[in-house]
């Protein structure tokens, strides 16, 4: 029997996941084989014409059903991308978006043009720990972090995350609620919470639905963890402290509110590339 080409799987998976409504057929199907076949995406063009073992189709069809039942193809495969960096996910982490990108970039930005060689800086709900590593790796400045969760095995994968990167002894992660158990004062807050209101989970993509709830209801409104996040940040952040949030849409207005009512100064609201109100930036001086 003829052996299967990389460009015979490519077409058949991209109209097989084109028929089970799959966003990004073409791309989906080039990750998960360049997984198996442990090549660069790009270098399957330079390959087109290379025919699988048997073991390698066996192995591309259980990731290719498995994608097709709505498993996010960054728990398939494993890790995702994010400021350039590759970090570890699993089933037991929201996976890093690009729009959170924003966030890291604005903070980077802040901290480049603070007066300040040394900072602290914690992350609250981190997950992966992808946007509190990316900070202290890419930072033009020494930083000191925190990454905060209330799941230990989200922890476990920033951890591991922080070793690959090389910024483990710079980085400390605790368990528990929001900024209870940061014992000390901090320079900088920065904070992707769940912020999707409970009425709209259902209605989420099938992929999304793979993600950790915890990490994706934000309450009634989607404001809870915000609230949360900015009262106790008024007794941890040191005089003249910030605080950087990234927020969903049409939110960015009403947590500007919130921060005004907790004396919060200097309140600005940022915008990524695509024009949407993304990151709410402010400063606190203690009264």
């Amino acid at each position: 029997m003829e052996q299967l080409t990389v460009k015979d799987v490519l077409d058949k998976t991209t109209d097989f996941f084109k028929e089970h409504g799959i966003d990004t057929p073409r791309l989906d199907a080039e990750i998960l084989l360049a997984e198996v076949l442990e090549l660069e995406r790009i270098k399957l063009y330079v390959n087109f014409d290379q025919p699988l073992e048997n073991s390698e189709v066996d192995q591309y069809r259980e990731l290719i059903v498995s994608r097709s039942k709505g498993i996010p193809v960054a728990y398939l495969v494993q890790k995702q991308e994010f400021m350039s960096l590759e970090f570890k996910v699993t089933p037991d982490v929201l996976i890093p978006r690009p729009e959170t990108e924003h966030l890291v970039e604005t903070t980077l930005e802040l901290i480049a043009e603070l007066d300040r060689t040394e900072l602290k800086i914690v992350d609250v709900g981190t997950g992966s720990g992808a946007i509190i590593i990316s900070l202290v790796k890419l930072a033009s400045k020494e930083l000191t972090g925190v990454g905060i969760d209330i799941s230990e095995q989200a922890l476990k994968v920033a951890q591991k995350n922080a070793i690959k990167q090389q910024v483990k002894g710079k980085i400390e992660f605790k368990v528990g609620d929001l900024l209870e158990p940061l014992n000390d004062s901090v320079d900088l807050i920065v904070s992707n919470p769940p912020y999707i209101p409970t009425g709209q989970l259902a209605s989420l993509q099938q992929e999304v639905k793979a993600e950790p709830m915890l990490a994706l209801d934000g309450g009634a409104e989607g404001l809870d963890y915000y609230y949360q996040i900015i009262k106790q940040a008024t007794a941890k952040l040191r005089a003249g402290g910030l605080i950087l949030l990234e927020v969903g849409i049409n939110q960015a207005r009403k947590i500007a509110d919130v921060l005004a009512e907790f004396n919060f100064k200097e309140i600005e609201i940022i915008e990524d590339y695509s024009g949407i109100e993304r990151v709410v930036k402010a400063s606190y001086d203690k009264e």
